[in-house]
């Protein structure tokens, strides 16, 4: 599973606590778009929540 620059960018503002519009804002993309990279990743790292999806992104990537 890969995990592209633009959901790693955006589960790091996600991480630091930006909510779905100022991460769009950030990042010059819809917030609807920031929505469809937050659901991937939740697939991906198979995350019930967002919750779920910083504790598992943290303990699998940010520790490398």
């Amino acid at each position: 599973m890969v995990i592209s620059k633009q959901e790693k960018a955006v589960i790091k503002l996600l991480c630091e606590g930006y909510e779905y519009k100022e991460i769009s804002e950030c990042l010059n993309i819809s917030a609807r778009t920031v929505e469809t990279y937050v659901e991937r990743l939740m697939y991906k790292l198979c995350a019930r929540n967002r919750l779920a999806l910083i504790a598992t992104y943290v303990r699998k990537y940010e520790k490398k």
